[in-house]
Parts: structure tokens; C-alpha cells; sequence
């Protein structure tokens, strides 16, 4: 497949994803005077292997379009330098707290709303700093999704390492959407909506429009990240596979799922209001459901696959629902335990395995791993199909990837993983170097959980998120938090 030079429509599905760009922060310690160069350089290299990446997001009646390159490197690449009001050593020796990375001029240009009514796909800002550089790279979230985010830095990174991306095996297949679009007269108008799509409720359109209403009285959100031992991880899931092989042998949970149950009962737990009246317990008659919502890359799933490294936005929404107080039983259950212990974090493995109710916690990570394994090719394409026959949707019930997030009355949040990243393992060259940390810049408004990139050596998984000061302060004095991650920094 030859690479486009030329404007192409994206995929229905593509026009779901929100119209907003994907970013992060990578801190690197290089002092080298040639660093942004080289970076430069490669994203010319970037920019041959992809050219749309000098392109822009455009709508037209066909749906969105991306335009033929019509920026240079220079239009979506800038740098400037802070090294008189930041220090490296003083941003690691704080974790790298979000809050550092408010300063004007560390995030790209036109990469916050309101954002211009033709979008550049791509956008990338280095800042030189006392002792190091912060790259903040940004790319439209309608052409694509975590993984194809975590390609594009794996090609820049290649040619600014060795100037062209053979080490890498680059194939223009990479960028082939054509699996995206379902085959001529697979698309049947009165086909039922899949289960992984859904309309806006009115609850969903109460709950937007209330958030934006709020007004009034400003909220003090805080923003943390907390770090989650690898072999706390570890001694959980193997406790509950065990558990679940006793009862259902062939089923099994992975240390994701396992995180994903701890977050989601943390944040419900924090959330609820009774969290501080000790006198109240989880009630048997509780009927509430709640609901974890979360996405699910699919290029493994098709059939054929799509290249691992396809770089368009290839994932659904999927959630699992278990009754509301299950989910709170693993932080109840949880408390009673870790109530009087000093330095939780540096229990053993025995005292952490035991230290939660591991039936209810399989429970909860089993309905995460049923949920994840109903993305498969017949379901994907059933998604595929019906959004290609309904491109001309109701602004007013306009259609939302996954189920509905919160059943009436019950709870709900969502946890997005970007665990499987492989950007500390990039070598960006002698210039540049390896990445010290991924963060994003402290948020003023609620974001539930982002699992950020698995760190090097076995070093566990970082977690951010963004509460309203009080629910992030029961938080981080509740159960799950303090007998199974740290705090990191809070901003």
C-alpha cells in the first residue's frame, strides 16, 4: 500500500472518538545542545513515513476527512526554552508532579479547546529545561487511539535514533483503514444497534449538561498519581486465579484486571456517601448495580488481524456491571484489615494476599475479563457495519461507543489503560535519549483513573487522576490506596 499523499475519509467508527487531541508529557534528562534538533529531524522522517501527519482534520459531507499534507515540520513542531524557571532535578525529585506542567507553553498550541474548526493531526512542543527537556506530542483522537499514539512515537523515535525506521520493519500497511470499512452490502440499514453501541440516555445528557452547569461555586480538584507495586500486583492475581481455579478451571484474570477491580471499588469507595459514617456497613438489600467502563483495543480480535502497530483508532467501549455493594466489599473488606498497620506498601506477600476478600475481588475481575473477551471479530464487525449504515445520526440521540455508562440510580466510572505502551523502551538516540517519566498536566475537572505506561525493570504501574479535593482525600486515606499503592505526588 502506497502511503497517502492525499486526502482520505476516515472510517465511521474513527468519526466516534472524540473530537480532542491524545497527549502526554515525556520527560527526558538530556542536556544535549543537539536534542532538538534531532528531534526535528526525525519528525521530517516521521513525516515521510506517514505525511498526514502534516495534514489537518477537516468535516465535509462525506463525514471527516484528513486532508492532504499542507504543513511543514516547523508548523507542528516548536520549542522554546524554560530553563530559567524549571528544574529537572526538582521536577523528578517531585515525581514529576502534574502540577509542573501547567506552565505556559509546555502544551502545543491549538491542542486545547477550543480548538480550531480544522484541526492539525499532529502537534508536538519541546521545552528546554534546567538540566533536561519535556516533549508534550499531541495527536487528534479521530485518527487515532493509544496504541497507534504509542507507533507514531515509536517511528519518530526511530529516525531520530538511526534516521530512517528499517530497525523498526515501518510498513506502510500500518496506515491501511480499508479494514475499517465494512465490505459493499454487509451494511443492512434495519439492522439492530449492537450492543456495543448505544444513544445518549437522559441521564447521560444530565449528567453532561449538569457538569457544565455546575458554575457558581468552583471546584478545588486535585489531581494524583499513585504507584502500584508489580509484585503487589502480582501476589493478587495469583491468589485469585488460584481461587478461581478451584472453581471454574478455565477461566482466569490478568494483573490488569486485577488493578482495574481495586480502582474501580477505590473510586466508588470515595464517592459514596457514606464513606464517613463508620456506623453504616454494605447493606444486603443494597440493589444498586455499578458499572465499570472502559476501552478494548481490537486489532488482534479482527480476523484477519490488523498490524500491531496499525495507526488509526482501532477500539470499542465495553463495561462490565456487578451489583454496587460487591465492588464496595473489596474497600470494606479491605479496611478492616489495614486498620492499625503501620507501612501497609511494604507488607509482605502473604499479609497482602489476605488482606481482601479474594472470592469477592475475582468476582469483580472476572466480570472485567468476560467483558473484555466479547470483543471479537463478529462483534467488532457488527459495530462496523451498522455505523457505516447510520453516518447520518440524530444530533439530538447522537449514537456513543459502548453501553450505557451508569444504570439509573446505580454508579459508574471508567478506567482507561495505557499500560501497554512501550515508551520507556524507546531509544530516541544519543541526542535525546530514553524517557524518564509520562505524565499529563494537572487537570482542573474530574477524570476518573488512566493506568499510564508500564514502567521499565518490574517497577508496577502508575495511576492519575483528577477529584474534587474532597473525594481525592478519602481516596487516598482509603483502604485500597493505602494497603496497596503509594501516593506518588499530588498537585
Amino acid at each position: 500500500m502506497a502511503a497517502p499523499a492525499s486526502s482520505f475519509r476516515l472510517s465511521p467508527l474513527e468519526c466516534l472518538m472524540p473530537r480532542a487531541y491524545v497527549r502526554q508529557v515525556l520527560c527526558f534528562p538530556t542536556m544535549d545542545s543537539q536534542a532538538v534538533r534531532a528531534l526535528s529531524r526525525g519528525l521530517s522522517g516521521l513525516a515521510r513515513d506517514v505525511p498526514y501527519v502534516l495534514s489537518r482534520v477537516v468535516n465535509d459531507t462525506s463525514g471527516v476527512v484528513i486532508s492532504g499534507p499542507c504543513h511543514t515540520v516547523e508548523d507542528i513542531f516548536s520549542w522554546h526554552d524554560l530553563s530559567a524557571s524549571i528544574n529537572y532535578a526538582t521536577l523528578k525529585a517531585g515525581s514529576f508532579a502534574p502540577g509542573a506542567f501547567q506552565t505556559h507553553g509546555i502544551i502545543p498550541p491549538d491542542t486545547l479547546p477550543p480548538h480550531p474548526a480544522s484541526p492539525a493531526v499532529f502537534r508536538a512542543r519541546a521545552s528546554l529545561v534546567d538540566g533536561g527537556l519535556i516533549l508534550c506530542v499531541a495527536v487528534y483522537h479521530a485518527v487515532t487511539d493509544i496504541t497507534g499514539y504509542d507507533a507514531l512515537l515509536k517511528i519518530w523515535a526511530a529516525h531520530c535514533r538511526d534516521g530512517s525506521s528499517l530497525d523498526i520493519a515501518f510498513d506502510p500497511s500500518w496506515m491501511n483503514r480499508d479494514p475499517l470499512f465494512p465490505e459493499s452490502g454487509s451494511s443492512p440499514t434495519l439492522a439492530p444497534m449492537p450492543d456495543l453501541l448505544h444513544t445518549v440516555t437522559p441521564e447521560e445528557s444530565a449528567r453532561r449538561t449538569g457538569g457544565s452547569r455546575a458554575g457558581g461555586t468552583a471546584k478545588n480538584y486535585q489531581t494524583a498519581i499513585f504507584h502500584f507495586p508489580q509484585q503487589h500486583l502480582q501476589s493478587l492475581k495469583d491468589a485469585v486465579n488460584e481461587y478461581i481455579a478451584s472453581q471454574e478451571p478455565r477461566s482466569w484474570v490478568s494483573t490488569s484486571d486485577i488493578l482495574s477491580s481495586l480502582l474501580w471499588s477505590a473510586t466508588i469507595e470515595a464517592q459514596e456517601d457514606s464513606f464517613l459514617d463508620t456506623s453504616k456497613t454494605v447493606k444486603d438489600e443494597d440493589t444498586r448495580m455499578s458499572t465499570l467502563s472502559f476501552p478494548v483495543q481490537f486489532r488482534s480480535a479482527l480476523s484477519p488481524p490488523l498490524p500491531r502497530n496499525f495507526l488509526g483508532a482501532a477500539f470499542v467501549m465495553t463495561n462490565a456491571r456487578v451489583p454496587h455493594k460487591d465492588v464496595r466489599l473489596i474497600s470494606s473488606n479491605s479496611k478492616s484489615t489495614v486498620q492499625g498497620q503501620e507501612s501497609e506498601v511494604e507488607a509482605g506477600m502473604g499479609v497482602l494476599a489476605n488482606a481482601v476478600d479474594i472470592s469477592v475481588l475475582a468476582k469483580v475481575a472476572l466480570a472485567i475479563r468476560r467483558s473484555i473477551q466479547r470483543i471479537n471479530d463478529a462483534a467488532v464487525r457488527g459495530v462496523l457495519a451498522y455505523l457505516e449504515a447510520h453516518q447520518s445520526t440524530n444530533p439530538e440521540a447522537p449514537i456513543i461507543l459502548g453501553q450505557p455508562r451508569h444504570d439509573a440510580g446505580g454508579s459508574g466510572v471508567s478506567v482507561v489503560s495505557w499500560a501497554d505502551q512501550c515508551v520507556y523502551g524507546l531509544n530516541w538516540g544519543d541526542a535525546v535519549g530514553c524517557c524518564d517519566a509520562v505524565r499529563l498536566p494537572k487537570m482542573g475537572y474530574k477524570r476518573d483513573p488512566i493506568v499510564l505506561p508500564r514502567m521499565p525493570n518490574g517497577g508496577g504501574l502508575e495511576v492519575i487522576m483528577s477529584y474534587e479535593a474532597g473525594v481525592m482525600q478519602r481516596l487516598i486515606e482509603g483502604p485500597v490506596m493505602r494497603r496497596f499503592a503509594a501516593l506518588r505526588c499530588l498537585s
